[in-house]
């Protein structure tokens, strides 16, 4: 598929041959992330163990693409949709894996439209995929322009993988900007609703953080580490020298800093993301919360100095491959 081409492939195919794939009832799990991100996880309530039965990489990849033309067609026909663009690891704009999921930019939705519709995708969506679908007017210009083609990822991998990171970058800047406009109306002693605010701010940060951790592991060290722990691996992983002689993205200083933002709202099965989103609020540490997020400022700038060394070295590893 060429970049930035709506997804259309396939418009005669029915939904229903889709559905054919894996025809269990599914249900969805729907969330709210910033910028109208919907994201829409599934789970088949019929037979949890049967995502082993979907096979190679490639062949996941191959259903996802069929998967996508008939999300698009029932985004277009039953709610109106002006355009659907496929995006992401499944389009090639980064290298598919285990974990990747189905990119949708949608044009002509509002946000509950756009809610309804993840609702409706249930019915043709298998369990081992996630479907997230993004509101075109609404993502960041940088964003938009690589969903629609605007801006080409560099066919060097070592550049494309530098593009990527800078953009994380980009994002991490913005997530600094918003924690620390929100320290300015917290007081000395956070109540629940601050604390909540910052927690979800920190939450977003570290996730950012891990991003970067996930886009070098998946392009250099041949995928993500596998387990329940994996979050925590593929952090460390990043002390380490890595595939295509890549140098550590931190130093060990760095990693336990980003350890710490990590461990902090850790449990034993629930990682940072998933212990923010389900404790009550009165859970969190008003105090320790404050403290993390005042420190935020010095991690990112010691992340985004780590980063952009790293950075030199693929723009000068780049030039031995090409």
């Amino acid at each position: 598929m060429r970049s930035g081409e709506a997804v259309n492939r396939g418009a005669g195919d029915s939904l229903s041959r889709v559905a054919e794939v894996s025809p269990e009832v599914w249900s969805v799990r729907r969330s709210s992330t910033r910028q109208g991100k919907v994201e829409i996880g599934w789970r088949n309530m019929s037979s949890l163990g049967k995502v082993s039965r979907v096979k190679s990489r490639k062949e996941r990849r191959a259903e996802a693409l069929k998967i996508a033309d008939a999300c698009t067609r029932l985004l277009k026909e039953r709610f109106g949709a002006r355009a659907v663009y496929l995006f992401g690891s499944a389009r090639g704009d980064a290298p598919w894996h285990s974990d990747s999921d189905l990119d949708l930019a949608v044009e002509g939705l509002s946000s509950r439209e756009l809610s309804l519709a993840g609702a409706e995708l249930e019915r043709v969506v298998p369990g081992w995929l996630e479907v997230d679908l993004v509101p075109l007017e609404r993502v960041y210009p940088e964003v938009r322009a690589r969903i629609l083609g605007e801006k080409q990822m560099p066919e060097n991998p070592y550049l494309a993988l530098r593009t990527r990171l800078e953009e994380e970058l980009i994002d991490l800047d913005r997530l600094d900007h918003g924690l620390t406009e929100s320290l300015k109306r917290v007081g000395a002693t956070p109540d629940e609703f601050s604390a909540r605010a910052l927690a979800t701010y920190l939450d977003d940060l570290y996730k950012s953080c891990e991003r970067i951790c996930e886009r070098v592991a998946v392009s250099l060290d041949g995928g993500l580490p596998e387990g329940e722990r994996w979050h925590q691996a593929v952090l460390q992983q990043m002390g380490q020298p890595g595939g295509g002689g890549r140098p550590p993205v931190f130093d060990s200083g760095l990693l336990l800093k980003l350890d710490e933002y990590r461990r902090r709202f850790d449990s034993a099965h629930h990682k940072f993301r998933h212990r923010v989103r389900h404790i009550y609020g009165y859970e969190l540490e008003g105090a320790r919360v404050l403290e993390l997020a005042q420190g935020a400022e010095a991690l990112v700038v010691q992340v985004k100095a780590a980063v952009g060394i790293f950075n030199q070295w693929l723009e000068q590893h780049s030039q031995v491959v090409e």
